[in-house]
């Protein structure tokens, strides 16, 4: 989630500084963090792991429904789950979701974008990127509560 730093609009409505926004796509979201109109709103330390797992699938989620196809195809079939061509994008998300909470969140299977979606999802901000293992090993430690 996000909180206005400045006013923002964004599908039609306005949101005041200091306001929750949700729904921004991956790139509206990179865009209005880059004009500093945006911040994301970290999670609170200290939360207790169920919460962090509820915290981390529902990133989980919020990152799969900001993919776009090619993504979800190639996540789909990185993690061996079969989709159709013909499925809409929310069915296909349902599906990989309903996986992951079977089997885990595959976050190598990630593409960098998506990657980087995820980690700043979990309440993680880079003024630079890092390496990309070196993000696989924060949403990883993030996930498992924060014990490596």
């Amino acid at each position: 989630m996000y909180r206005a730093i400045w006013r923002v609009k964004h599908n039609q409505t306005i949101y005041e500084p200091g306001e929750t926004i949700t729904g921004l796509s991956a790139d509206t979201a990179k865009e209005l963090l880059q004009l500093k109109a945006i911040e994301i709103i970290p999670t609170a330390p200290g939360v207790e792991s169920k919460e962090q797992e509820a915290d981390g699938m529902a990133a989980f989620k919020a990152t799969l429904h900001a993919m776009k196809r090619t993504e979800l195809f190639s996540y789909a079939k990185k993690v061996g789950v079969d989709v159709d061509q013909k499925m809409k994008n929310a069915e296909i998300c349902d599906i990989l979701f309903d996986d992951a909470q079977k089997n885990g969140v595959d976050i190598e299977a990630f593409d960098d974008h998506s990657l980087v979606f995820f980690a700043e999802k979990l309440g993680y901000h880079f003024e630079e990127l890092p390496e990309r293992q070196q993000v696989i090993e924060m949403i990883d430690a993030r996930l498992e509560g924060g014990h490596e």
